[in-house]
């Protein structure tokens, strides 16, 4: 069977959500609008996992928004897996 998985590089994202990215996005969605995507995304059966990359760490994020994004990263596939659709 197929299946899809989704992978997310945190410097994808708005960089005044993720500073210290390595390879920062101008213009990139928020966290909030990509977790609505990925909501969406995770709804359908084929979709069987997530992965994150790209995570700034220690001093490259000392507020912790970086990890608030990744949360509502996840956060968003845990609610579209709750919503899911029969194929």
């Amino acid at each position: 069977t197929d299946v899809i998985y989704v992978h997310v590089d945190m410097d994808g994202l708005d960089p005044k959500e993720v500073p210290g990215a390595a390879l920062p996005v101008p213009n990139g969605p928020t966290s909030a609008e990509l977790a609505a995507a990925i909501t969406e995304m995770f709804r359908y059966e084929k979709v069987v996992a997530f992965g994150v990359a790209a995570m700034p760490y220690d001093d490259h994020d000392k507020t912790g928004i970086s990890r608030q994004a990744a949360y509502n990263l996840i956060l968003g596939a845990v609610r579209g897996v709750q919503q899911r659709k029969s194929e």
